[in-house]
């Protein structure tokens, strides 16, 4: 084999090699891209402890405002509207975006979607036509407590 035809089979097995090495090395890069997300969303929450149990003392509630809490990873929220406590999921049953409440309207609105709902909870506008999850609680002490989420109807 003559020197030019040794040196042009280096070349093209070079070649070669860096194609396949570029090639791998962007579907490495493309999987992970795909993977990474995939894998973060369905990952399982932490354990939480104790320490992350929502309590509330009643002095705090004022008439018509929405204090908001974190119960075991949940987005909690209490209302107070006259003698009154109303505890809910402060996830939107539509596609769970965290709802807002306006005091002012005395419902809750969802800023992804424009879906609202009364102070019970229960739709009035769409997309959502499930209610917000109520969440049971207990008062001990002067100091509301939210019990394990079971997120009740």
């Amino acid at each position: 084999m003559s020197e030019d035809a040794e040196s042009k089979t280096g070349t093209n097995s070079s070649r070669r090699t860096f194609c396949q090495v570029a090639i791998g090395g962007t579907a490495a890069v493309s999987a992970a891209t795909v993977s990474y997300p995939v894998l973060a969303f369905l990952r399982l929450p932490k354990a939480l402890g104790p320490a992350e149990l929502m309590e509330l003392p009643l002095e705090e509630l004022v008439e018509g405002e929405g204090h908001w809490g974190e119960h075991r990873g949940k987005q909690i929220v209490v209302i107070k509207l006259g003698d009154e406590i109303r505890a809910f999921d402060g996830t939107c049953s539509h596609l769970g975006c965290i709802v807002r409440w306006d005091a002012a309207k005395r419902r809750f609105e969802c800023p992804c979607h424009g879906a609202r709902f009364d102070d019970l909870g229960t739709p009035i506008r769409g997309p959502a036509n499930a209610p917000l999850r109520r969440v049971e609680y207990a008062v001990e002490e002067g100091i509301l407590k939210i019990r394990d989420f079971s997120g009740t109807a």
